[in-house]
């Protein structure tokens, strides 16, 4: 019987994907995973609440299966907001008689940034510091450093508007009871498919979703700038239906069990598939297919490579050396076959497929290689990493009363009876009415 469970889902535009952990002694055991073709969301705007809230049950319980003897159920989300931002924050402490400075004057200084941000109607997602100056002297790390009059520091923050979550909370609201973890996907991704040499040295990460493409850019370990594209991975879906006049169906099963990214193919093979009119089968050629996705790719490519050579030139002196740790591809596109060398043909940079480490912040899953090589997945991934590493969860500070408040397990803790309780009803069986 399994102690605690947990389900990870991270909503898409065009799939919505979970996974299913049980708890494990020191570890975490896949029992599970499931994709769902998404509804109700175009471009990243929730347009339709119940259709999606519908596909987000349907992914529960393909989870469920024998999970129902579960004790304890937690569910993590993400989702791409479309509107993350950064910017640069300073802050400073001042001391009326000598200090040594402590983590939880670090942790004071996070806690007051957030708290300014949602004042101001702005969700923080990541919060790191850039520097320190200790009674003016530059230093990489103040704790155990004696101030005399003052801690100064530049923090880089993640953000978005606070309505972006908003949407999908409204879907879910009916589903469960209370409030759950929401991560942007884009982010998590970042996190999951890179470590903190890559971040340290410098690399972008294109996350290639369905209807939009988009970019982090880490420099000297965190996130200084952010791209989107209006371009996705649905062209070339597209490009398939109209020359071969097929559905969006069979299209994706030729993309994905067919297709290879190439410009040109000596392979003599033909492929059946099922016509757009009526019920019979035709055929095109393995080379034909491979110049429909390899061309609307090569436009995608293009499109990334320019902004990102325009990005790069306006801001030498934040991406001072280049990305030296290359670029890392994943999201869905990232499956279409040889895309990475057309990454690498055209962007002239160190590519690779972003495949994260299963043993991140000592977080550890049994039986989940499969699931770690699978770019669809890396959204996920890296959002169960950021959860149980609490890593973007900053502490809140109360000014007046003197006193941090954790807003991390103490808070998850207060709420399983009430939140989860309920949960576990509606997935266990326990509230018909509820889904």
């Amino acid at each position: 019987m399994a102690k605690k469970v947990i389900y990870a889902i991270d909503v898409g535009n065009y799939f919505i994907k979970g996974i299913a952990l049980a708890e494990n002694k020191d570890s975490y055991h896949l029992l599970s995973k499931a994709a769902e073709r998404a509804e109700g969301i175009v471009k990243g705007q929730i347009q339709d609440v119940k259709a999606l809230r519908r596909k987000i049950e349907n992914v529960i319980y393909s989870l469920e299966g024998e999970n129902n003897k579960a004790k304890e159920i937690e569910i993590v989300l993400s989702y791409a907001t479309n509107e993350l931002k950064i910017s640069r924050e300073s802050y400073t402490l001042e001391f009326s008689e000598p200090k040594e400075i402590t983590e939880a004057d670090l942790e004071k200084i996070k806690s007051n940034i957030q708290q300014k941000y949602s004042e101001l109607n702005k969700e923080v997602l990541d919060i790191k510091f850039v520097n320190f100056e200790v009674d003016d002297k530059k230093v990489k790390n103040p704790v155990a450093f004696v101030a005399n009059y003052s801690l100064n520091s530049i923090i880089n923050v993640v953000w978005v508007p606070e309505n972006s979550f908003a949407p999908i909370r409204n879907t879910i609201k009916n589903l469960i009871e209370g409030e759950i973890p929401i991560y942007d996907s884009t982010l998590a991704a970042a996190y999951g498919v890179t470590n903190t040499s890559d971040r340290n040295l410098g690399v972008g990460i294109i996350d290639l979703g369905h209807s939009k493409a988009r970019m982090l850019i880490f420099k000297e370990g965190i996130p200084k700038f952010y791209l989107d594209f209006e371009v996705g991975m649905e062209y070339v879906l597209k490009d398939i239906m109209h020359v071969l006049k097929t559905s969006e169906s069979e299209s994706l099963r030729l993309l994905e069990e067919h297709a290879v990214c190439l410009q040109d193919t000596k392979a003599v093979k033909k492929i059946d598939y099922l016509s757009l009119v009526g019920d019979h089968y035709e055929y095109t050629t393995q080379n034909l297919l491979n110049k429909i996705v390899f061309a609307r790719t090569r436009e995608i490519i293009n499109k990334l490579n320019s902004d990102l050579a325009k990005l790069e030139y306006e801001n030498t002196l934040e991406i001072a050396g280049g990305l030296q740790a290359g670029i890392v591809h994943t999201g869905g596109g990232a499956r279409i076959k040889n895309i990475e060398k057309t990454i690498s043909d055209f962007m002239g940079a160190q590519t690779r497929l972003g495949i994260a480490a299963n043993n991140a912040n000592n977080f550890y899953i049994e039986n989940a290689d499969d699931l770690y090589k699978d770019p669809l997945f890396s959204p996920i991934i890296g959002t169960i990493n950021l959860y149980f590493s609490g890593t973007n969860i900053p502490k809140l500070y109360i000014e007046d009363a003197k006193t941090y408040v954790e807003n991390n397990n103490e808070e998850r803790a207060e709420k399983k009876g009430g939140f989860f309780s309920k949960l576990g009803k509606i997935l266990l069986g326990g509230n018909e009415d509820a889904i």
